[in-house]
């Protein structure tokens, strides 16, 4: 079992003898996968290749993203590229490895195999990078492999010989860096010849594991464009399995299931330990490699990075340092955005007063100023806030710092119950909690893997910016604040009023229903590398043209819904008298008490319309905590999205102002007066009461579906919903019957 692997140089079959490439232009569009550890740059690549041609969406059946590119190649023709989820195993622990595995076998009917797969190999971590791409390249399917941070291996005294790597995997290998786009036209001109699959072979399967895995996969349908080794892969994943992947089993006729479990018992008895032994073969291997290929300097530690780490992982320094830098961010987040914001609202002002001066007076004009473009208008203005926050978090994701991040909050989560794995799917529902749901299919335990479900929806994903953005610019003084400014210190406390709560929610979880020890975190740190710009910009657009999108479709629907539920009914009799009076006003010139009765008008439709009454029905609920019945709607319809409540605000205010005209929502709440005693109605109590509301509420129905989904119950769905909403109310009561206690109303 000590022989070394057998060496097979790269096959590429050039079609032209002439030496010119392949005319594939009338040929289908190529498929070609992406794959490669976690943190191994395979994204960064596929931005590289694909630049702005790329799409998101789902994998069919499934909520796990699947993110798809075009990528011109040398010969002229276009291919189309798939990045599939980081993996560290064929043998699947999750939903996204399980997805990797089905299409390289070829098992998923609704997405097909890739005609070819760039293995992206962390040229720094060949020890740990090499078992994957040693399982890729046995099942037998045409693979090339990118060389990754080749630049960074040499920058630490590491020579890897690629050419020798080549020969033993039999496959091309092209030295490339992502981050600096180095080697990409060499890649693509592999990409872009017909590559043939390598036939070496790197298992040491006990002579008795081999024939009963040969006489299984032979019995198995043939599926895809799986080789005789795949296959054997295949079988092998059916035997480990234990028949507790239903994906997986459905792949097994009836009769070969019967036989699976005879195959197993006679495994066990034939050779207790064969289900680590091909493990430890693969391992055994790779060592073998490794000490053909690589060649360390004696002393391979990074000082600099040591030296960052000894500081940005202290367990004092750390936690400081990370808190100021997170007050920085939100701090920039107000600062660059406030410009592009004040632009983009004028224009947004002058498009409704130009709208509103072209269409003549009645339902159609109504209907596009006060519905459409101050319902969506009213968002459009907060994606330069989306677009700054994004790129700091962007940045100090290809940085490397995130990782040292999670590892600080390790120790911090540790107290709760939770590990610092359940920091990626915290950190993901900055952005949503719907991914960041998803992405709790990486912890193990269960129970963890519900209290991080449960706690999600509490970190202010990207869709409360706007609420809390609205709120802060119509209220919160521009004072300074030592080196912050008061607005920027306002944002950060609610983000980390979330935080607080979630650490609470879980300390409650765990110490109770979901009672269970701090599990083992066992994490790798990546190198410190300079961010891809290119890629910190993609994922800038991708965010900001996704928030976008909500804008042009659910807000845009929910803003037109919502303007025929606040203008209809028109209030009978008693709007009916008053437009009477209106048109006398109108005959004797009296413009003062013609402004007044269409204001009136106005606050009479707004207040016996669908929309309001279903406003002053809530009211009572509310009204402790300082929101009135207008607020209520925006309440309601903010469960469609939590942003929708800005826009629901818009089209309320300015329906209720009449025909005064098109005005910045933020000046709309600044000059809200109540028509009995003339004060105003929002204070900036209020609306720190409402931002508090906010950060602690559940108000996202999807958030909630995808729940309903990952825990395959409607019990903890439920029980977040109350949860969340009880805390919320209670907490923006506390705030706001304290402050007026305090005489702060």
């Amino acid at each position: 079992m000590s022989s070394s692997p057998e060496v097979h140089p790269a096959k590429i079959r050039r079609i032209d003898s002439r030496g010119k490439e392949p005319d594939r232009s009338r040929e289908r569009r190529r498929l070609i996968a992406i794959l490669g550890n976690p943190n191994a740059g395979k994204s960064t690549l596929f931005n590289r290749l694909t630049g702005l041609r790329q799409k998101v969406g789902n994998y069919p059946g499934v909520t796990v993203e699947k993110k798809v590119g075009l990528c011109e190649l040398p010969s002229g023709s276009t291919a189309e590229i798939v990045d599939l989820p980081g993996t560290y195993s064929l043998r699947p622990g999750s939903p996204d490895e399980r997805i990797v595995r089905d299409v390289l076998f070829g098992l998923d009917e609704n997405t097909p195999s890739p005609d070819l797969i760039v293995f992206v190999l962390d040229a720094t971590k060949l020890d740990r990078h090499l078992f994957l791409a040693l399982q890729i390249v046995e099942i037998g399917r045409p693979v090339v492999v990118a060389l990754n941070m080749i630049d960074s291996a040499r920058e630490q005294g590491v020579d890897v010989d690629e050419i020798v790597l080549e020969q033993t995997l039999g496959v091309p290998v092209v030295p490339v860096s992502a981050s600096k786009g180095v080697g990409l036209g060499n890649l693509r001109r592999v990409m872009d010849r017909d590559v043939e699959s390598s036939t070496a072979t790197f298992r040491r399967r006990p002579p008795q594991v081999a024939r009963l895995l040969g006489s299984l996969s032979s019995r198995l349908p043939r599926r895809g464009l799986l080789s005789a080794s795949g296959r054997l892969d295949l079988a092998m994943a059916l035997l480990l399995d234990d028949g507790e992947d239903d994906d997986l089993a459905r792949y097994a006729p009836p009769e070969v299931q019967d036989d699976l479990r005879i195959l197993r018992r006679r495994l066990d008895e034939i050779d207790p330990g064969w289900r680590t032994e091909e493990t430890a073969g693969l391992y055994e291997s790779i060592e073998e490699i490794l000490e053909r290929v690589v060649r360390r300097p004696d002393e391979p530690q990074d000082r600099t990075r040591e030296r960052l780490d000894r500081v940005l992982t202290h367990r004092v320094f750390g936690p400081v340092i990370f808190v100021i830098l997170m007050g920085a961010v939100f701090q920039s987040v107000f600062e660059w955005a406030s410009p592009v914001m004040d632009t983009i609202d004028a224009g947004v002002g002058l498009l409704g007063g130009f709208v509103g001066g072209v269409i003549p007076d009645g339902p159609l004009r109504s209907l596009l100023v006060d519905g459409v473009i101050a319902g969506v208008g009213a968002i459009v203005i907060f994606v330069p806030q989306i677009a700054v926050l994004f790129f700091f978090i962007s940045v100090m994701e290809d940085s490397g710092y995130m990782a040292r991040a999670a590892f600080i909050m390790d120790r911090v989560m540790g107290r709760f119950g939770l590990s610092g794995r359940a920091f990626i799917p915290l950190l993901s529902s900055f952005a949503c909690a719907i991914p960041g749901i998803m992405a709790t299919r990486t912890i193990d335990n269960r129970r963890d893997r519900i209290t991080t479900i449960m706690i999600a929806p509490f970190m202010s994903c990207s869709a409360r910016l706007p609420v809390y953005a609205l709120l802060i610019g119509a209220f919160i003084p521009n004072r300074m604040i030592g080196f912050l400014t008061l607005p920027g210190l306002v944002l950060f406390s609610m983000y980390f009023l979330g935080i607080f709560a979630a650490v609470g929610v879980a300390a409650a979880l765990k110490g109770t229903v979901l009672r269970g020890g701090k599990p083992l975190y066992v994490m790798e740190l990546p190198p410190y590398r300079v961010p891809d710009w290119r890629s910190v910009l993609i994922t800038v657009k991708t965010r900001c043209f996704l928030f976008l999108r909500k804008a042009g479709t659910i807000i845009l629907a929910v803003s037109i819904v919502l303007w025929f539920l606040a203008s209809y009914p028109k209030g009978g009799g008693e709007v009916a008298e008053l437009e009477a009076q209106l048109n006398a006003a109108r005959a004797a010139g009296e413009t003062a008490a013609a402004e007044a009765l269409r204001r009136e008008i106005s606050g009479e439709t707004l207040r016996h319309s669908f929309a309001g009454e279903a406003g002053r029905w809530l009211e009572p609920v509310i009204a402790p905590l300082g929101f009135d019945w207008k607020m209520g709607i925006a309440l309601i319809t903010s469960f469609a999205a939590r942003e929708v409540m800005v826009s629901t605000m818009a089209t309320v205010y300015n329906l209720d102002d009449g025909d005064e005209g098109f005005l910045s929502l933020r000046e709309t709440l600044r000059r809200a007066r109540d028509p009995i005693t003339g004060e105003r109605i929002y204070s900036p109590l209020v609306g720190i009461s409402l931002m508090v509301f906010f950060v602690l509420a559940c108000q996202c129905m999807s958030t909630v579906a995808v729940a309903r989904r990952e825990t395959n119950s409607w019990r903890w769905p439920i029980f977040m919903i109350l949860l969340m909403n009880s805390i919320a109310w209670s907490a923006s009561f506390v705030v706001f019957q304290g402050g007026r206690a305090l005489g702060l109303g």
